[in-house]
């Protein structure tokens, strides 16, 4: 036990206030079902392991096998270091509280306050910016979801030998979801998230069928970059198959223990290991397979005349049909935190139900409307994704430990800064490259 300690919460060596070291956080966080260490693992493959994982050979395809592998790496320890940060700075804000918890906008908020005095000004424009960003990129994220599986539907449906429309299927879809997305809490999807996860497994084995089936031919260009355009959207399709703060921060919310959660051998790290791992694994092969013909998901490359691809098709539609009520809760959780409170217990059963229709209503009229939402989705992911799981933490773990607490040489603060910098290149470039890709799509 002292070494898994030692271990988890190893890289916080900063100074903390005496007189907080006793209390506890975890001790006095109240859940009413709280998720297992297995349960909550499931959770987080689940929530990583979506539509960007079939876009990896995509990506790799950009940047060469070799800078496409590291690549994945740097971007996946880069992210699952700012979620750390985050996670732990809000540890540190109960600590000094003595709360039990404190939700992502209200942990902006107070440690801004207790941040450099000339940011004081903006606490609350970052906490609303926070729930903006978040509950945007969730609704925006369960639209994909509708369109990803009314359009792998119709192909199935069409190799079968009839014809349906995409919007059709998508009207067909939100009933079952609806009802998926009543589900009133997070222990009760585990077996939603556990047959996802093997409908994933499943559509992996079919898809690695395909992709060794064939001698591996290594050139000269499979090495290379494509061009120094291709690198920011590398990067914005890494971020948004890896990136799932929403759900990591219910799940660390909702977990048992949750002190299992962080650190270099807790949850999250050995989760991110997983799920990179299967990202290089998808990416490089289907890179090796298909060449620069890879396609946004790496399922349209598939033979479209074989049973095989089809249920491949079919198993990766079942894992993110059941997805969606897991992605739904994060947005209802971050909705219902500022509403509930507000309502008078007389209404708070019918107000909790209408909020979950309503958030679930949303995402299908998006893409009911306008069933063909990835650049928008793209734009949206750059920009959100970059604020609230790169720039806010970094901005947050810098509040927290000011004005003396940043560790030897000051270590925190020069780490916080390169993140910010770096976020803001990525937002950048990320936002600059949807436009245009939206542009090219729509010939706008």
């Amino acid at each position: 036990m002292f070494i898994y300690k030692f271990v988890g919460f190893g890289f916080d060596d900063t100074a903390t206030d005496e007189s907080t070291d006793a209390y506890d956080p975890h001790a006095h966080r109240i859940v009413a079902k709280p998720c297992t260490y297995g349960e909550t693992m499931m959770h987080m493959l689940k929530g990583c392991l979506g539509a960007g994982l079939l876009a990896m050979p995509n990506a790799v395809a950009r940047m060469g096998i070799v800078l496409g592998a590291l690549g994945i790496i740097f971007i996946g320890a880069f992210a699952t270091y700012c979620i750390q940060i985050l996670v732990l700075a809000q540890y540190q804000l109960c600590k000094r509280h003595r709360r039990g918890y404190m939700a992502y906008t209200k942990s902006i908020r107070v440690a801004i306050l207790g941040g450099p005095p000339q940011l004081h000004w903006s606490a609350n424009c970052f906490a609303n910016l926070v729930d903006f960003f978040l509950v945007f990129w969730q609704i925006g994220i369960c639209a994909i979801y509708f369109v990803f599986v009314a359009e792998n539907v119709k192909q199935v449906v069409e190799f079968i030998g009839y014809e349906v429309t995409v919007r059709r299927v998508i009207c067909y879809s939100y009933p079952p979801l609806l009802i998926c997305s009543l589900v009133k809490d997070l222990k009760l999807l585990t077996p939603f998230s556990t047959i996802s996860n093997a409908c994933v497994l499943v559509g992996l084995v079919l898809v690695f069928f395909y992709l060794v089936e064939d001698d591996v031919v290594l050139d000269e260009d499979k090495y290379k970059v494509k061009g120094l355009e291709d690198i920011p959207i590398f990067i914005g399709i890494t971020l948004f198959a890896l990136e799932a703060v929403g759900v990591i921060l219910a799940l660390e919310y909702n977990m048992e223990k949750p002190r299992e959660f962080t650190g270099f051998c807790g949850l999250f790290s050995v989760g991110m290991m997983i799920i990179l791992a299967t990202y290089i694994a998808l990416g490089v092969f289907g890179y090796l397979k298909y060449g620069n013909e890879c396609k946004g998901s790496i399922t349209l490359n598939l033979p479209q005349d074989e049973k095989k691809a089809q249920v491949a098709k079919l198993t990766f539609t079942i894992a993110l049909f059941l997805s969606y009520p897991l992605q739904n809760f994060v947005a209802w959780q971050i909705v219902w935190r500022k509403t509930h409170k507000k309502v008078s217990d007389k209404w708070k059963r019918t107000v909790d139900y209408a909020l979950r229709v309503i958030l679930a209503t949303i995402p299908f009229g998006m893409a009911a409307a306008a069933p063909s939402l990835g650049a928008f989705m793209g734009l949206l992911g750059a920009l959100c994704l970059t604020m609230v799981a790169i720039l806010f933490p970094a901005l947050m773990d810098l509040c927290v430990y000011y004005p003396n607490r940043y560790g030897f040489m000051r270590w925190k603060l020069w780490s916080d800064i390169f993140i910010i910098v770096f976020g803001m290149v990525c937002c950048a470039s990320g936002v600059y490259t949807s436009v245009l890709e939206m542009v090219e799509t729509y010939d706008l």
